[in-house]
């Protein structure tokens, strides 16, 4: 029982280990469009620049919950394969939830 968790919980920590490694750039970009000195006005090109930091970070957070997702069922019911597959029906509500994210913007 406990083996079968390793390769899971391998995945998990290269996982986040991989996360965290992307989304650094995309969280200091909105740290320094923040601090700047610009007042960040509706309409703005440093309000607009704002929200596309902000997108980028929720497709950062969608990609690696997905990810998560998939490793959480293949970790409970020891299946990988079977895991993608259920994953497929959760990537079409992420494209979903994707597209009117940008329509946001």
């Amino acid at each position: 029982m406990l083996l079968d968790l390793a390769a899971p919980a391998l995945a998990t920590l290269s996982l986040l280990a991989f996360a965290t490694a992307l989304g650094i750039p995309a969280m200091r970009k909105l740290i320094v469009v923040y601090e700047a000195k610009h007042e960040l006005k509706h309409g703005s090109a440093g309000w607009l620049r704002s929200l596309r930091g902000w997108s980028l970070v929720a497709f950062w957070l969608m990609t690696t919950w997905f990810i998560a997702t998939i490793i959480g069922d293949w970790g409970v019911n020891g299946d990988l394969g079977a895991a993608i597959d259920r994953g497929w029906l959760r990537l079409r509500v992420l494209l979903e939830i994707a597209m009117a994210i940008m329509e946001s913007d």
